[in-house]
């Protein structure tokens, strides 16, 4: 057995058969290393895991000792917007929404080693610093986002804007292709332009981006999208948004410029519910299916907790609900 995953899943066998009896010592690291036949390096990585799912707690000058094997539920920091999702969703966590204004001051993030595990609901560049430096100190598990090295459950955002760009590449094989970027989080407009890339690539077609800025009112972005659109008058354009934040002007100038949808011009958003008497017409969007990320990502906060870390994908990626419309 020289494995870390293997020598940590047989500690904790131990600790829940009560070979390691609660609130003991574990044996030191110079008997298990014999008995396990394995370097330092590896033990301490297995012994690292335990901590991390909470069967072991490790003290300079104290060293390893065994925790109780709980049977309350675990304590669980909701963070950032539920978005709508029942409060059924969490009946097997005790689960408490922390104040996410609460982590602007540094000093404020030891508060989060309070709980067993962090779930981080739609979060933002802004919280990027703190997941970084809680990460592998505490189960976390972030929704919809996409970050390196950290459990994830997220909106497949490239793939929805792939597959709705080569759609519409398809139907319209002579259309220019145009990506608006609302200046979104980066975390999202990334994603969201790299599945409209990844389409445009596939079909050997040249793109235009048109890019905006969240300080520009309605009536600046309009005219930005009709001195845009009028050079391309006669030719059909193929639009793809990151965002409905766009959507209301450019149904404006799209409206002005009498352009046919479905003939020579096509449009399609990400989270866009308005009804049709909104726009004018009924937008093609992508949305958001929250009980389906949520569900996903407490699913593996339960998997984490059973000390399967190995069997937990660090990215799990759900396809979003679509939305079919005149656009």
């Amino acid at each position: 057995m020289n494995n870390y995953r293997d020598i940590a899943r047989e500690i904790e066998r131990r600790i829940l058969t009560g070979v390691y009896p609660a609130n003991t010592q574990l044996p030191s690291r110079l008997e298990l290393m014999r008995e396990f036949q394995v370097a330092r390096a590896t033990l301490d990585r297995a012994v690292q895991e335990l901590v991390i799912s909470r069967r072991l707690t490790s003290r300079r000058g104290s060293g390893t000792s065994v925790n109780p094997v709980s049977e309350h539920r675990r304590d669980v920091a909701l963070i950032g917007m539920p978005y709508g999702v029942d409060d059924e969703a969490y009946k097997d966590f005790n689960c408490r929404v922390f104040k996410k204004e609460l982590l602007a001051k540094r000093s404020n993030w030891a508060m989060l080693y309070e709980y067993d595990a962090l779930l981080w609901r739609f979060p933002c560049s802004g919280d990027m610093p703190v997941i970084e430096a809680v990460n592998g100190k505490i189960p976390q598990v972030v929704v919809n986002r996409v970050i390196p090295g950290v459990n994830c459950v997220s909106t497949d955002h490239r793939g929805a804007y792939r597959t709705i760009t080569a759609e519409r590449i398809t139907q319209m094989p002579d259309a220019i292709p145009v990506f608006l970027s609302s200046g979104c989080d980066m975390l999202l407009g990334q994603s969201r332009f790299d599945g409209f890339a990844d389409a445009c690539r596939s079909a050997g077609k040249f793109y235009e981006v048109w890019n905006f800025s969240a300080e520009q009112k309605f009536a600046q972005i309009a005219e930005v999208i009709r001195q845009r659109l009028t050079p391309l008058e006669g030719k059909a354009v193929v639009v793809v948004s990151d965002s409905s934040s766009l959507t209301g002007a450019f149904m404006r100038v799209a409206a002005e410029s009498r352009r046919e949808w479905g003939k020579d011009l096509w449009y399609s958003d990400f989270d866009n519910h308005y009804p049709e008497s909104v726009w004018g017409v009924k937008v093609t969007s992508f949305l958001q299916d929250y009980e389906a990320l949520i569900t996903a990502a407490l699913d593996q906060l339960k998997t984490l907790f059973e000390g399967g870390r190995e069997t937990v994908p660090e990215h799990k990626l759900i396809f979003p609900l679509r939305r079919n419309g005149d656009t």
